[in-house]
């Protein structure tokens, strides 16, 4: 039987789709969330002797201890997410992405958990024109980012011969899930679409590595999955995403607007106001 992955954040935008992957893979999973957003996304696992759901806060140290008995691999995904949600919560995301994050994977490291995944996020690079590779230099420009690679570092400082994390950097994520999020590019530009029968681009030139939902998944599955543990003296980092779907903003509204002209025979027009924000 393979062994219980502990996914934080489970009931999430991502976590919601990684969940059912793993579990397609005959993972057994337990989910640890705070459910700030409802249970919608893991009423479906009530009776499912394949899921167990805790409801807490990674904020509470006696509930991310509780969480790690018995469970071979963690996950970590639960995060105040964005700039925007950052900006309007400055405190619990300072708690949450930073604090409680080196309080899980010290956690995690003391419990002897095999993988410790942690998702970080490519806003940590700021604003460049180049390809960027794991060895950039860092140039976070919101405190969403100094969260991410303050927990990015307080993860890789614990790391050793027996606790070598995985620091995944992700892409803009889209498309569907059981807890949606309407924030993201792709699926703020396809609501408008449907709600406002148009596509409302500011700027237009700012650049969006984009990543599916489910190749996300599949990342993470990846990284449950490769014996990471050999050749390397510590963890590791990873830009998650490709350069065939690195975009400017004005290009991602032309392809919303294409993909539903072929769907539905609707053209979208795409306005564009002012500068970018």
């Amino acid at each position: 039987m393979k062994d219980k992955i502990l996914v934080i954040g489970g009931a999430g935008y991502l976590g919601a789709v990684l969940t059912e992957r793993l579990l397609k893979e005959g993972y057994p999973v337990r989910i640890l969330d705070s459910f700030i957003y409802g249970k919608k996304a893991v009423d479906k696992y009530i009776n499912d002797p394949g899921v167990e759901i805790i409801e807490g806060d990674i904020r509470n140290i006696e509930t991310v201890n509780f969480s790690m008995l018995d469970t071979g691999s963690v996950i970590l995904l639960a995060a105040v997410v964005g700039d925007p949600a950052s900006k309007a919560r400055p405190e619990q995301t300072v708690e949450t992405n930073y604090l409680a994050s080196q309080v899980v994977a010290s956690s995690a490291k003391i419990s002897g958990i095999k993988k410790f995944i942690y998702a970080s996020t490519c806003s940590v690079y700021g604003v460049g024109k180049d390809e960027l590779d794991e060895s950039a230099p860092l140039n976070p420009v919101s405190l969403y980012a100094r969260t991410k690679i303050s927990s990015e570092e307080s993860i890789m400082a614990i790391a050793d011969s027996s606790f070598k994390p995985v620091i995944m950097r992700m892409s803009t994520l889209y498309g569907y899930s059981g807890r949606m999020r309407f924030d993201l590019v792709v699926n703020t530009m396809t609501m408008s679409a449907f709600t406002e029968g148009k596509i409302t681009v500011f700027g237009g030139n700012q650049w969006r590595p984009l990543l599916s939902l489910y190749d996300a998944a599949e990342a993470y599955l990846r990284a449950l999955e490769i014996d990471y543990h050999t050749g390397s003296p510590s963890g590791r980092i990873y830009n998650v995403g490709s350069e065939e779907q690195n975009y400017v903003i004005t290009r991602v509204a032309e392809l919303v607007a294409e993909g539903i002209k072929q769907a539905s025979g609707k053209e979208i027009p795409i306005e564009i106001k002012g500068d970018s924000v």
